[in-house]
């Protein structure tokens, strides 16, 4: 019974202390831009991570629009893209 009691004790902790506060974390953390590399906020503005210089957006070379550097055709002029 108590081993129970301690198994339902802790689930109610971690479900107050540790679950609630990820869900809090992301809450804020959806609405910003993240270098897909290491995680870091960048503005979505940076064409490459102030951190890691991972490549985030570059130009089209047909149109000039900022794209993703993963990306294979251009979604404004549909021009492939040279990588």
């Amino acid at each position: 019974m108590t081993l129970f009691l301690l198994i339902i004790a802790a689930i109610i902790i971690y479900y107050f202390f540790i679950y609630k506060d990820n869900n809090r974390r992301s809450f804020f953390t959806n609405n910003e831009k993240r270098c897909p590399n290491c995680r870091n906020i960048v503005e979505e503005s940076f064409n490459v991570c102030p951190i890691c210089k991972e490549t985030l957006q570059k130009r089209c070379e047909s149109c000039g629009k900022r794209i993703n550097p993963i990306w294979k055709y251009c979604p404004y002029c549909e021009n492939p893209i040279k990588k």
